[in-house]
């Protein structure tokens, strides 16, 4: 992908009323990066804005990120947020962006910071976002589960990212349907799938991780079902007068 000088690479999050399908957003929050002959820079400060989901926020959810009915009754629609994301950007991204492209429903690409810091650092204790803060020793203030600090953190994960991966080596490692050889992280982090149990591969078909890694697992689990001997071909009789 070429990526022209001043493009925008917006770095998103979304708080949610759950799950899709039947979910939607309740805040948005992002931090927008300018591409300059010396490399990404981020512009401006990190920003956020509620969204109206259009129907009520489930109580476990707002035990999570604490956004209440009463934050987003006069908040913009899904719609005008949606629009808002994608406008004036080349790229979008997100830490865990396969979640977050589900409402922001953009066909724009997308880099996910979480599937590239799985392959960055795999020695971390794992790949949240408030490890890697720590781990990288990021600083953000606000409080986490909140669009805008999110965002800000993946947005510091990103920074950390560009000493290790270029944007087209990042956005190759983002899309959901790649096939890897090795598996990224979990019990059997760094190992080809070739040497991965059965079990562990039965898991992964049906878990809800990205599309290419449940592809790889399946693809393994198929080359060691045992090839069917071939049956015989049957001859016709030099004496079949059947005809």
């Amino acid at each position: 992908m070429d990526i022209a000088p001043l493009s925008i690479f917006r770095l998103c999050d979304t708080e949610t009323t759950g799950f899709p399908p039947r979910a939607e957003m309740c805040e948005i929050g992002w931090v927008d990066f300018v591409l300059y002959p010396d490399g990404w820079k981020i512009e401006g400060e990190h920003q956020s804005r509620f969204v109206n989901p259009g129907h009520p926020i489930p109580a476990k959810c707002t035990e999570i990120h604490g956004i209440t009915d009463d934050m987003v009754v006069d908040a913009m629609h899904p719609n005008d947020a949606r629009a808002l994301l994608a406008r004036g950007a080349s790229i979008l991204g997100a830490h865990n962006a396969a979640f977050d492209r589900q409402f922001v429903r953009s066909a724009l690409p997308w880099i996910c910071t979480l599937e590239c810091a799985r392959k960055v650092w795999p020695q971390a204790p794992n790949h949240k976002n408030e490890t890697l803060k720590a781990y990288l020793g990021i600083e953000v203030d606000g409080d986490p589960h909140r669009a805008g600090y999110d965002a800000a953190v993946s947005a510091g994960i990103f920074l950390h990212l560009t000493k290790h991966l270029s944007i087209e080596e990042m956005l190759a490692l983002s899309e959901p349907d790649s096939v890897p050889l090795a598996m990224p992280f979990g019990a059997h982090k760094g190992k080809r799938f070739t040497d991965i149990p059965d079990s562990y591969l039965t898991w992964l078909v049906g878990s809800d991780v990205r599309k290419g890694i449940r592809t790889a697992a399946q693809n393994e689990l198929n080359r060691r079902v045992p090839a069917k001997p071939a049956q015989p071909t049957r001859r016709s009789s030099a004496w079949d007068r059947s005809f």
